[in-house]
């Protein structure tokens, strides 16, 4: 997958649902779209992953701030 970030991402997964939940794509294209669909999901949940860490982290840091 070239870079993207999560807004890309997420609007190209509506994207492909929407095509394939018109019936607009046909069998030989339902592979493709469907792993490309699951390599979004994979990213977005690690770019999730990476914001909550850093939130927790900062979160972390403003608690030892006020100690």
């Amino acid at each position: 997958m070239d870079e993207k970030n999560y807004q890309q991402a997420i609007e190209r997964l509506e994207e492909i649902m929407n095509t394939i939940e018109s019936g607009g794509m046909d069998i030989d294209g339902l592979e493709a779209a469907l792993k490309e669909a699951s390599e979004l999901v994979q990213f977005c949940r690690s770019k999730l992953f990476e914001v909550d860490e850093r939130v927790k982290s900062l979160l972390d840091d403003i608690g030892d701030e006020r100690s």
